[in-house]
C-alpha cells in the first residue's frame, strides 16, 4: 500500500488540450475552486512533482459541477509534492482515471512498461526492444518464483510487474490445479497485442520444460508453433495509418498441454503438446482497396519482391513484375517489419511454410492462388456496344492468363463474371450484368479467394501443430488448454461503419466477462476484509448486448433486411430506431442523417453510419462464380470456397451429419451472424477456462519512446476497460487506506477524545470517521444505517468523496494552528517594532559614542600592527641575509665537488680523444704502409715477368736457330723450371705477409671499436653534465627573479606603510572633534539629566575614553608619530608637540635610509 501522505492541495484538473493536468488548490467554495496550475514546456514534461520540473505558475478558476461530487481529485503525492509512484495501482489512496494515468507516465518515462491494476497487466508500448527486461534469467526467475516455488501467499509479491507473471500463472494453474487458462490481449492497432502474445507463447514454451531435466534441444512441436507466427502474419498483416505491421484480423490460439503427473517429491507438470489457432473477421476489403499511405497484405509484396526464378516457377506472368504493374497492389511505400525487407522475408516465409507441411506443389498452389487475387485486379469490364445492359471484358490477355493461371474454361468463367442465374420455383434464368456489377463480382472473387486462401492455411498450420496429429496418444488424450486471445480493440473513428460495428460488439462481449471476473476479485478482496457485500453494486453491458444481439436488436434488424427483397441501408437505421427507440444506450439526434445511429458504449459513445451495412453483411459469392470456381484445377478455388472451419477436424464432423439441404444464396448466414455464433462459441470457451487479461497500450501516435500522449493514452485505458475496472474495484468505496497511515494522517482531527482512551487503533480510527462522515450516512431499505466509511481487518474504506472530506476538515486544522502561530508572531513583530521606535531616539547620541569607541580600538590595533611590522621587518632583512649566506655556501659546497669530478671527467675524453685520433693516425700509417709494399711486391713481380718473358722470348729465337742443339734446349727447360719454382715460392711469401697484415688490421678495427664505445661514454656524461650546469642556470635565474620580486614588494609596503600613517593622522583629527563633542554631552548629561545614576555611567564613559586616548598617544609618540594638536591631553605643553615632530622626523629618516640599504 502507497504511502497517502499526499498534501490536500494538490489536486488533479481538466484540460481541453492534455486531459488532466496537476494543479495547485488556493481557495475554494461551493461552486468554484481557485487553482494555480504549472506551466511546462512540452506535454511530455508535465509531472506530478509539484512543479518542480515547471517553467512558472498560471491561475485559474475552475468549476466543481463538472467534477464527481463536486470535488477535485487529489494527486498521491508525498509531504515533498512528489508522486507516490505504484506498481499496483489499486494500492493508490486516491484512484482515479488522472492518478492511473499519471502513474503509468511516471513509469513509462523510466522505461518500466508494464504496471497492474488487480490481476490486469497493463502493456506500454516502449518503441524499444528493452533486452534487459526479456532476457533468459529474467523468465527463469518468474518461472522459478511464481511456479515451482511453494508459498502460501501471492507469489507476485516482491516482483515487478511483467507479462512473465500472467503466463507464469497460467502455467500454474494448467500444471498444478488442472484447470485451463485463457490470456486475453487487447489494444488498438500498434499497441503491441501481437509482440505481446509472441512473448507469452516464447516464455510458457520456457516454463513448460522439465526444471530438473532441462534439455536445449526444442521439440518440433514446438518449434511449429513459434515459428508458425510469421506465416499468420505474413498472410494477415498489413500496413495501415497507425501500424506498420497491424493485424487485420483477431486470433484465439489455444495451447495443448499433456499433464504429467509428479515423481520423487516433484511437482506435477504440463507438457506442450500442440496449438490450435481459430480466427476472426479478416478484413477482406482491405484486399481490393486501401488508403494511399496504407498497404494490403504483406503477402502481396513479399511474393512480388521474390527472385525472377521464383516467380517464374510460381507463375510466368509473375517475372518482371512489381507492385505497380497490379491494380489491388500500386505503388506503397517501403515498409520494413523486424528490420526486414519484403524481399528478405520471402525465403523465411518459404521456411515456414515447409515447416508445417506445405512444400513441393502445395506450395505452388498457394501462391498462384494469391497471384490469382492480384491477376483479378487486373481485368477491365465496359458496356456491350451492342446493348448496354450487358457487359463485355476488354482486357482479354490478362483474362486469358487468370484461367490459365486457375485451370479454367475461359467461356465459362466469362459467363460467370457477365451473367447472374435467377433461380424461381422450377425456374432457372440467366440475367446479364452491367458492367459495375461485374466488376463488383471480380472484387468479391478476389477477396473470397483470400479469405479462404488464408483459412487453408490455418488449417494446415493446426494439421502440423495441433496434439491430435502430432503427439504420442493423439486424440486418445484429454488435454489441458492455454489460450491466447489477440483480439482487435475498441474502436471509435470520425466515421465508423460496418468492420466497427463487429469489432466494438466483440469488445462488448469480452468487456461482460472481464466486468465479471473484476467484480469476483472485488467480492474476494471484501470477503477478505469481512466487509458487507450489499454495498457493492455495479453497472453492466447487458443493455449494450441487449440492443446489438436482442430479438429485435441491430443484428436482426439488419438480417432481415438482407432477406427482404430490394432491402437497403435506410430501412434497416429507420427500423433498428423504431424497435429500440426505448432503449437507454441507443442515440438518436435531429441533427443525425438518415443512416446515422449511436451506441452508448462501455468505453465512450460511438455514432456509426450503415452505408453498405446490407451489402457488407450478405457479402455473399455470386453462385454462377462459385460453380466457375469449382471448375479449376487449382485445388484451393475448386474445393475449399465453401469452407469456413479454421480446423480440418470441425469439417470432419460437419460432414458426418450427412448432406445438407440446399440453400439459396439469400438465405445463407450473414457475416454479422456467423460473427455472432462465432463469439457465442469463444466465449462458451472462455467461461471454461481461468481468464487473465493483458491490456496493451499506445502511448503516442508519434512512435517515439519514453513519450506519453494524455488524451491518446486515456481513451486506450477507458477502451481497454481499464476505467471500468477501476469504477467497479472502487464501485462501493472508491479509496482505502491501511489504518497505519490513517491514523498517522489524520489523528489530530479527533477532537472530542474519549476520556478512557480506546481499546484498539480500530475503535479509534471508527471514532474519528463517526465524527466527521456524519453527513455519508444513509438509510438502507432494511431501515439500517449504511456509513460512508467501513472498517476492515487491515485497512479501511470510504465511499466517494468522504477522504475528500477528511481532506478539507485537516486543512481547515492546519488553517486554525497556522492563525495561533501567527498572532504569536505578530505579536512579536509589534513589540519589536515598539523597542525599535525607542532604540532610534538615542539613536543619534549612541553613534558619536560608538564612533569613540571604535576609533580608540582601532587606533590601538593599529599601533600594535605597526609594531609587528617593524619587528617582522627587522627579523626578515637578517633572515634574508642569514639565507642567502648560507645558501651561497651550501651551493658552493655541492658544486665544487661536481665541478672537479666534471673536469677530471673532461679530461679523461680529452685523454681518450687524443689517444683515439694517435691510434687512428697508427692504423692509417699501417694501411699506407701496407699499399706500398704490395704497390712494391706487384711492381717487382711484373717486372721480373718481362725480364723473364724477354728473356725467355731470347732464348725461343735462338732455340729457333739452333734446332739441332738438344742439350741447349734441355738446359733451358730445367732453367724455367727453375724460375718457375722461385716465383711459386715469392708467391707464397706475399700471401703469408698480406694475411699477416690482415689480422693487424683486424686488431686495429677492434681497438677502434672500443675506442668510439668509450668516446660515446664520455660524450655522455659530458651532456648530463652540460644539462645539470643548465638546470643550476635556471635555478640562478628564478632566484635573481625572486629577488627582484620582494624589492617591488618591500617598495610597496613601504608605500602602503606611509599612507597607513596618513590615514592614523587623520583619524586622530577626528578623535579631536569626537572628544569635544564628548566634552559637550557630558556637560549637557550633567547640566539637564535628574538621574545621577546616568550622570555617573556618562562621566565613567568619558574618563575610560579619556584614558584609553592617553594610552594611545603614549603608543604614537613610542612609535615616533606626532599628536594632533588639541587631543585629550591637549594640555600638555607644546614642547611636547615638538619633541614628537622631532622622533617623526628622525624615524622618516630612519625609513629613508633604510629604503637606500636596501
Amino acid at each position: 500500500m502507497a504511502d497517502g501522505g499526499g498534501t490536500s492541495n494538490n489536486v488533479y484538473i481538466r484540460s481541453d488540450e492534455f486531459a488532466w493536468i496537476p494543479a495547485r488548490l488556493v481557495s475554494q467554495d461551493k461552486d468554484t475552486a481557485k487553482v494555480a496550475i504549472p506551466q511546462y514546456e512540452a506535454e511530455e514534461f508535465i509531472m506530478s512533482d509539484g512543479g518542480k520540473g515547471a517553467v512558472g505558475f498560471k491561475s485559474a478558476v475552475v468549476k466543481l459541477k463538472d467534477y464527481p461530487n463536486h470535488t477535485l481529485p487529489l494527486q498521491n503525492t508525498g509531504k515533498d509534492g512528489a508522486l507516490l509512484e505504484v506498481d499496483d495501482m489499486v494500492d493508490l489512496p486516491y484512484l482515479h482515471e488522472a492518478a492511473i494515468l499519471f502513474n503509468l507516465k511516471a513509469r513509462h518515462v523510466k522505461a518500466l512498461p508494464y504496471s497492474r491494476v488487480s490481476d490486469i497487466v497493463i502493456a506500454v508500448n516502449p518503441y524499444q526492444w528493452l533486452t534487459e527486461l526479456y532476457a533468459d534469467s529474467v523468465r527463469m526467475h518468474y518461472a522459478k518464483k511464481i511456479v515451482w516455488e511453494k508459498s502460501d501467499r501471492d507469489p507476485r509479491i516482491g516482483l515487478p510487474p511483467h507479462i512473465y507473471e500472467v503466463s507464469s500463472l497460467c502455467y500454474k494453474g494448467l500444471a498444478l490445479n488442472k484447470e485451463n487458462q485463457s490470456i486475453l490481449v487487447s489494444g488498438e492497432s500498434g499497441a503491441g497485442k501481437t509482440e505481446t502474445v509472441k512473448i507469452c507463447m516464447n516464455h510458457i514454451a520456457t516454463v513448460q520444460q522439465d526444471p530438473n531435466n532441462k534439455s536445449d534441444e526444442e521439440s518440433l512441436v514446438v518449434k511449429r508453433i513459434l515459428d508458425s507466427n510469421p506465416l499468420l502474419e505474413a498472410f494477415g498483416n498489413a500496413k495501415t495509418r497507425r501500424n506498420d505491421n497491424s493485424s487485420r484480423f483477431g486470433k484465439y490460439i489455444m495451447l495443448q498441454f499433456n499433464h504429467i503427473p509428479g515423481k520423487d517429491g516433484n511437482p506435477p507438470r504440463a507438457e506442450m503438446a500442440g496449438s490450435i489457432s481459430e480466427v476472426y473477421l479478416l478484413e477482406k476489403s482491405r484486399v481490393v482497396t486501401n488508403e494511399d499511405i496504407e498497404r494490403t497484405y504483406h503477402a502481396f509484396y513479399q511474393l512480388l519482391d521474390s527472385a525472377d526464378d521464383v516467380k517464374k516457377e510460381i507463375w510466368k506472368g509473375l517475372v518482371g513484375k512489381n507492385g505497380e504493374s497490379f491494380r489491388y497492389v500500386g505503388p506503397a511505400p517501403e515498409v520494413l517489419v523486424d528490420k526486414m525487407t519484403d524481399a528478405q522475408w520471402f525465403p523465411m516465409v518459404k521456411e515456414a511454410l515447409a515447416l508445417v507441411g506445405i512444400k513441393g506443389e502445395s506450395f505452388l498452389t498457394l501462391w498462384r492462388s494469391i497471384s490469382a487475387c492480384l491477376q483479378l485486379g487486373n481485368l477491365d469490364f465496359a458496356p456491350d456496344p451492342s446493348d448496354d445492359e450487358k457487359t463485355v471484358i476488354t482486357s482479354k490477355t490478362e483474362f486469358t492468363d487468370f484461367c490459365e493461371l486457375v485451370g479454367s474454361d475461359e467461356k465459362l468463367m466469362e459467363l460467370a463474371f457477365t451473367e447472374r442465374t435467377i433461380k424461381t420455383r422450377g425456374e432457372e434464368y440467366k440475367v446479364p450484368l452491367k458492367h459495375d456489377i461485374a466488376r463488383e463480382s471480380a472484387d468479391a472473387f478476389a477477396k473470397e479467394i483470400y479469405a479462404k486462401v488464408f483459412l487453408w492455411l490455418v488449417r494446415a498450420i493446426n494439421d502440423a501443430t495441433c496434439a491430435e496429429n502430432n503427439y504420442p496418444g493423439g486424440a486418445n488424450l484429454t488435454y489441458g488448454l492455454i489460450g491466447l486471445l489477440d483480439i482487435f480493440g475498441f474502436e471509435s473513428f470520425p466515421i465508423n461503419g460496418f468492420e466497427q460495428m463487429c469489432i466494438n460488439y466483440c469488445n462488448e462481449k469480452l468487456q461482460q466477462k472481464f466486468t465479471k471476473d473484476i467484480f469476483a476479485a472485488v467480492v474476494e478482496e471484501y470477503k477478505q476484509e469481512g466487509l458487507n457485500l450489499a454495498d457493492i453494486k455495479y453497472d453492466d453491458n447487458s443493455d449494450v448486448l441487449g440492443l446489438i444481439e436482442g430479438k429485435l436488436g441491430l443484428i436482426k434488424q439488419l438480417n432481415e433486411e438482407c432477406v427482404r427483397p430490394k432491402g437497403n441501408d435506410g430501412a434497416f437505421v429507420s427500423k433498428a430506431l423504431k424497435s429500440n427507440k426505448t432503449v437507454p444506450c441507443l442515440i438518436q439526434k435531429r441533427t443525425f442523417g438518415p443512416l446515422e445511429f449511436g451506441i452508448h458504449h462501455y468505453a465512450g459513445p460511438v455514432i456509426y453510419r450503415a452505408q453498405d451495412f446490407v451489402t457488407r453483411n450478405t457479402d455473399t459469392l455470386p453462385g454462377d462464380i462459385k460453380k466457375a470456381a469449382e471448375a479449376c484445377k487449382n485445388e484451393i478455388l475448386a474445393k475449399h470456397l465453401s469452407n469456413n472451419s479454421s480446423t480440418n477436424t470441425t469439417s470432419a464432423k460437419a460432414t458426418d451429419k450427412g448432406p445438407k439441404r440446399a440453400r439459396s444464396n439469400l438465405s445463407a448466414d450473414t457475416v454479422m451472424t456467423q460473427f455472432k455464433n462465432q463469439l457465442t462459441s469463444l466465449m462458451t470457451g472462455l467461461e471454461t477456462t481461468k481468464s487473465r487479461y493483458i491490456r496493451c497500450v499506445k502511448p503516442n501516435t508519434v512512435k517515439r519512446k519514453l513519450v506519453m500522449q494524455h488524451i491518446t493514452t486515456l481513451e486506450q485505458l477507458r477502451c481497454a476497460g481499464v476505467v471500468a475496472a477501476v469504477t467497479i474495484s472502487r464501485s462501493a468505496f472508491p479509496s482505502k487506506l491501511s489504518h497505519d497511515e490513517f491514523k498517522n494522517r489524520y489523528h489530530m482531527l479527533n477532537e472530542a477524545k474519549k476520556k478512557g482512551g480506546y481499546a484498539s487503533k480500530q475503535e479509534e480510527i471508527e471514532h474519528i470517521c463517526e465524527q466527521l462522515l456524519k453527513t455519508f450516512e444513509t438509510t438502507r431499505k432494511d431501515g439500517t444505517i449504511a456509513k460512508g466509511f467501513a472498517m476492515g481487518k487491515t485497512k479501511i474504506y470510504f465511499k466517494a468523496g468522504c477522504l475528500e472530506r477528511l481532506e478539507g476538515s485537516l486543512a481547515l486544522i492546519w488553517d486554525k494552528w497556522a492563525i495561533k502561530c501567527q498572532k504569536i508572531a505578530r505579536m512579536f513583530l509589534v513589540k519589536r517594532m515598539i523597542l525599535r521606535k525607542k532604540y532610534e531616539k538615542f539613536a543619534s547620541a549612541v553613534l558619536p559614542i560608538q564612533c569613540l569607541f571604535r576609533a580608540a580600538i582601532s587606533k590601538k590595533k593599529t599601533a600594535t600592527q605597526k609594531k609587528d611590522k617593524k619587528r617582522l621587518k627587522r627579523l626578515g632583512k637578517k633572515s634574508k641575509k642569514a639565507a642567502v649566506r648560507i645558501q651561497a655556501l651550501l651551493r658552493g659546497a655541492i658544486q665544487r665537488p661536481r665541478y672537479k669530478q666534471a673536469l677530471l671527467k673532461k679530461k679523461e675524453e680529452e685523454d681518450l680523444a687524443n689517444q683515439l685520433d694517435k691510434m687512428k693516425d697508427e692504423l692509417q700509417q699501417a694501411e699506407d704502409k701496407r699499399k706500398a709494399e704490395l704497390e712494391d711486391a706487384k711492381f717487382q713481380f711484373e717486372q721480373e715477368m718481362e725480364e723473364y718473358k724477354e728473356k725467355l722470348e731470347d732464348q725461343l729465337r735462338a732455340e729457333a736457330q739452333k734446332v739441332n742443339k738438344s742439350a741447349q734446349q734441355q738446359t733451358l727447360i730445367d732453367e724455367s723450371g727453375k724460375i718457375i719454382e722461385y716465383l711459386r715460392k715469392e708467391n707464397m711469401k706475399l700471401r703469408q705477409q698480406c694475411e699477416t697484415m690482415k689480422r693487424d688490421y683486424k686488431s686495429l678495427k677492434e681497438n677502434n671499436a672500443r675506442l668510439m664505445e668509450a668516446n660515446a661514454s664520455a660524450s655522455n656524461s659530458f651532456n648530463q653534465l652540460n644539462e645539470h650546469a643548465k638546470g643550476l642556470n635556471a635555478t640562478n635565474a628564478r632566484l635573481i627573479k625572486n629577488v627582484d620580486t620582494y624589492k617591488k614588494q618591500l617598495v610597496k609596503m613601504k608605500e602602503d606603510l606611509k599612507n597607513r600613517q596618513a590615514f592614523y593622522l587623520a583619524e586622530a583629527h577626528a578623535r579631536v572633534a569626537y572628544q569635544k563633542t564628548l566634552a559637550r554631552i557630558v556637560a549637557q548629561v550633567q547640566d539637564k539629566s535628574r538621574d545621577a545614576q546616568l550622570v555617573e555611567d556618562v562621566v565613567i564613559w568619558a574618563l575610560e575614553c579619556e584614558a584609553e586616548a592617553k594610552s594611545e598617544r603614549a603608543a604614537l609618540e613610542n612609535a615616533g608619530q606626532a599628536a594632533p594638536p588639541g587631543a585629550i591631553g591637549g594640555a600638555m605643553p607644546a614642547s611636547g608637540g615638538a619633541k614628537s615632530g622631532g622622533k617623526k622626523k628622525a624615524d622618516d629618516s630612519d625609513s629613508d635610509s633604510d629604503s637606500d640599504s636596501d
